[in-house]
């Protein structure tokens, strides 16, 4: 069963990617509840993601390993063998609940990369290193969108990781781009996507900072930005951080701050993977037009519709 619709979403994809210059997109989302994987491809590489399942019985939790281990081996076999992979095309990731920031954390030092198109841009991607490869595959319609609204606009992307949303803006004729993350190691993967694509620093920033800190101190006389890309992790427990980030809990505090260094007329683009997280339009329709714009930009390669939630914010 799994290998068969493996088969059928790929050939079924391959054509739609070649017509778009794509060359990262999610070949199976969970679609067989029986097989609980993702499998994402890199230009020729294959990315498996095994989801944890619950064990709620412990009796039975070593038959499920077992059972888990079988179905898991007989996966990567038959990838390996559809795809014609050696040990750098292929990958095995466990998704697993997370704790604060820990999905960011470097798990190997193998360094194997790989450059990626999507339309007219590139991306590096770290296939060994990270639970995640540096390119969230979800937003790629959602960098459409950014490039859209960029055209000759002061573009500030918070929480910006590699800077994927940052090159869309830059590649969208923006006036200036600031992009704002705590990692150094993704800031500097930020500037490397920057220099793929053959993009000038002279009117871009890269600053290291606690977002939520930097935001803080910010005043009114602080440049102002015409749009705002917002996309923060659901829970942060940093050591770089004085106090815990709760998405639900901080969301409000977080775009008011973000209002105040908006532009008349300015945008905000906020988004989040939090699947429970609930938005309240009456906090922010005095002063804004708001538009749930979710289904915008869920990319067709996705079969789960709760990857993400996006709300576009335009000031009165």
């Amino acid at each position: 069963m799994f290998i068969n619709r493996v088969k059928k979403n790929y050939l079924f994809l391959k054509k739609w990617s070649k017509r778009e210059n794509i060359t990262a997109f999610r070949i199976y989302d969970k679609d067989i509840p029986q097989y609980p994987f993702a499998v994402d491809f890199y230009s020729g590489a294959i990315v498996l993601y095994q989801y944890e399942r619950s064990k709620n019985n412990s009796e039975l939790s070593n038959e499920y390993e077992i059972a888990d281990q079988l179905q898991l081996e007989e996966v990567i076999s038959d990838l390996k063998k559809y795809f014609v992979l050696n040990e750098n095309d292929f990958f095995l990731k466990v998704r697993k609940k997370q704790k604060g920031l820990s999905q960011y954390e470097r798990e190997n030092e193998k360094g194997v990369t790989r450059v990626v198109n999507e339309g007219d841009m590139k991306f590096l991607v770290n296939l060994s290193d990270y639970l995640d490869c540096g390119l969230f595959l979800d937003h790629r319609k959602t960098r459409q969108i950014v490039k859209k609204l960029s055209f000759d606009k002061n573009v500030l992307n918070l929480f910006a990781y590699t800077g994927s949303v940052s090159v869309a803006a830059a590649l969208g004729n923006a006036k200036s781009v600031t992009t704002v993350d705590m990692s150094n190691t993704y800031l500097k993967w930020a500037e490397s996507n920057f220099k793929l694509n053959n993009i000038s620093n002279s009117n871009n920033e890269f600053i290291r900072a606690n977002i939520v800190e930097w935001l803080d101190n910010l005043t009114m006389n602080s440049k102002k930005f015409d749009l705002i890309f917002v996309d923060p992790p659901s829970f942060s427990n940093s050591k770089k951080m004085s106090e815990s980030f709760d998405i639900q809990r901080d969301y409000i505090s977080l775009l008011k701050n973000c209002e105040k260094i908006l532009s008349e007329k300015g945008t905000i683009i906020f988004s989040n993977n939090l699947r429970s997280f609930k938005f309240d339009n009456d906090e922010f329709s005095k002063n804004f037009n708001i538009e749930n714009i979710t289904k915008k930009t869920l990319p067709q390669d996705f079969r789960n519709e709760k990857i993400h939630q996006a709300w576009l914010l335009t000031k009165k």
